[in-house]
């Protein structure tokens, strides 16, 4: 199994404790869920997706520490993605008393699980608007969510025991990290990871600027009272502000990749996802599957509305189709070969 492979549960100090939850045939392998004791009990920030093999971890890590399900009183989600949200209502189920995440999260995994092959077809018509037909069909969350209404939606500054609240759009509407007053530290969740940065994305025509949104809220968690990061995927890291640079300078270097590619005239965001870099190994757009093209896609769409809005691109429509050219305020600078390039990801 491969919940076998994953390091074991790690006691972090301080009243922390890491469970690694599997992410069978993920290649991030594994969420963590992080135990956070209360003078009332446990509180779980993230809890897996629903599966059998992710509660009988959350079981044995929990009993690592000389606890048991009866002893959590809460799950916290940073976000709705269904590795850090499905298993919630199993959970609720097993009488943990309390869901809670921020109110924008729930509205849309009413949307996501909610009505899948809605979801989908709105997302294959807007990919399609850019340039990308979609040839195989997405499985989606599967069996592996279910809808849970959360007991509460958490809003920026709300305390919770010992965490605070910070609103972290981006990656999702409602993403949600959570500063520990006792040691410090930042539950991250998939706001800021190491060494890879998450996906920010643009699935369909809707006003708004995931990137922008993202890029404003990391400034939100790099301020001097963090101690360290304890992300939702991989290992905890100590320096929270130098990798919030590290993740904007990148940012910067690739939209300057864009705008270098836009200067040639009108392009579609296929085109452009077609001439950049993907993953930590530079692959080119048809070395991806077709899942994770997808994605490409729709990180590059969020690339081109974040710099459209900034009035470093305009967009045009012939028919039904998007394309984006390039300003004048939107001329490219030289890229600057410093500049640290992060592993990319895609999200579960």
């Amino acid at each position: 199994m491969q919940s076998a492979e994953l390091a074991p549960p790690t006691a972090l100090g301080d009243g922390l404790f890491q469970i690694r939850l599997p992410m069978r045939g993920n290649p991030l392998r594994y969420v963590n869920g992080y135990v956070v004791e209360e003078t009332d009990g446990l509180t779980l920030v993230d809890c897996g997706w629903k599966a059998d093999e992710v509660l009988a971890a959350l079981h044995a890590g929990l009993a690592a520490f000389g606890f048991t399900l009866d002893d959590l009183r809460r799950v916290l989600v940073s976000h709705q993605h269904f590795d850090h949200y499905g298993l919630a209502g199993t959970l609720r189920r097993a009488g943990v008393g309390e869901v809670m995440m921020h109110a924008l999260d729930w509205e849309r995994v009413q949307e996501v699980v909610g009505n899948r092959v809605r979801e989908d077809r709105v997302t294959d018509a807007y990919l399609a608007r850019n340039g990308f037909v979609v040839t195989e069909s997405d499985a989606g969350p599967g069996g592996r969510a279910e809808l849970c209404e959360p007991t509460r939606t958490l809003n920026d500054g709300d305390r919770i025991g010992r965490l605070t609240v910070y609103w972290t759009p981006g990656h999702a509407p409602g993403h949600l990290c959570f500063l520990d007053a006792r040691s410090g530290r930042m539950l991250t969740g998939d706001h800021v990871l190491d060494p890879i940065t998450p996906h920010v994305g643009f699935w369909r025509e809707r006003p708004g600027d995931p990137l922008g949104d993202y890029l404003a809220s990391l400034a939100k968690v790099a301020v001097p009272e963090t101690a360290g990061a304890l992300p939702g995927h991989g290992e905890p890291f100590a320096d929270v502000r130098k990798r919030v640079a590290e993740i904007v300078a990148h940012t910067e270097r690739r939209e300057a990749l864009v705008l270098a590619i836009a200067a040639d005239g009108a392009v579609s965001a296929a085109d452009v996802a077609r001439r950049l870099p993907w993953t930590r190994r530079d692959r080119t757009f048809e070395e991806l599957g077709a899942w994770h093209q997808e994605f490409a896609m729709s990180e590059t769409i969020a690339n081109l509305v974040h710099l459209q809005l900034a009035g470093a691109l305009a967009r045009e429509e012939r028919g039904d189709a998007i394309f984006y050219r390039v300003t004048r305020r939107g001329s490219p600078s030289p890229l600057p070969e410093s500049t640290p390039r992060p592993q990319r990801s895609v999200p579960t």
